[in-house]
């Protein structure tokens, strides 16, 4: 999801703590360490995430000029994740069974060959094929320490702040997903309103049709 095109809609997230004065060449530096290294056919990983351009999921020359605009971090998080087709791994897979049991003479596998198979067949699909790259834009207000990320998928918000955490914990920076009581405490919450708070229970917003809105912030 880029923020330089198409609808601008995002989830907010704020990040508590304060940077230090000298922050913008280690910061940058931190960022570099965490680019994004694509996927190859032979890694023990299936999936992968790292930094890459905002706008440019393959660009990965991560400068100083590049990451920074004015007070914004602006980075893309990029995922890299094989993705093999069911049917096809399936009858790939039966036809090595069948030539590794007729080589070896025998009518069936144990569960370690049969593993092992699995694993060789997986490896040669990939080296036939890409793995599939998505790319979400996400910015950094250092100045309000405000963050935007243009996605609001679960999964992908989970790989941020993991990666978040692996690149700026250093620097005693947090992200915290907005939510009405990290936006209430933000603010300034008295402590007659963190009681009110403690007392309040979880209500669904599910509507008839097993649907649930979900909050979004848009800019027109």
């Amino acid at each position: 999801m880029s923020a330089l095109r198409g609808s601008l809609t995002y989830a907010r997230f704020f990040v508590e703590g304060d940077l230090p004065d000298d922050f913008r060449d280690r910061l940058v530096k931190a960022i570099r360490l965490r680019t994004m290294k694509p996927l190859e056919p032979d890694d023990e990983d299936l999936e992968r995430s790292g930094w890459c351009l905002m706008g440019d999921a393959y660009g990965l020359d991560l400068t100083y000029d590049a990451v920074f605009a004015n007070e914004y971090v602006n980075l893309g998080l990029r995922t890299d994740r094989w993705v093999l087709p069911g049917p096809a791994l399936r009858a790939r897979l039966r036809e090595a069974e069948r030539a590794y049991l007729t080589k070896k003479g025998r009518e069936r596998l144990t569960r370690k060959e049969k593993a092992e198979l699995k694993e060789l067949v997986s490896r040669k699909m990939r080296r036939e094929m890409s793995p599939a790259v998505r790319a979400v834009d996400f910015s950094w207000s250092t100045n309000e320490g405000v963050a935007r990320f243009f996605s609001h998928g679960p999964k992908p918000a989970g790989r941020l702040m993991e990666l978040f955490a692996k690149t700026f914990n250093a620097f005693g920076v947090k992200l915290v997903p907005e939510a009405p009581y990290t936006l209430a405490a933000r603010l300034g919450m008295t402590r007659a309103s963190e009681g009110v708070w403690e007392t309040l229970e979880q209500t669904s917003l599910a509507d008839g049709s097993g649907l649930r809105a979900a909050p979004r912030d848009e800019v027109a």
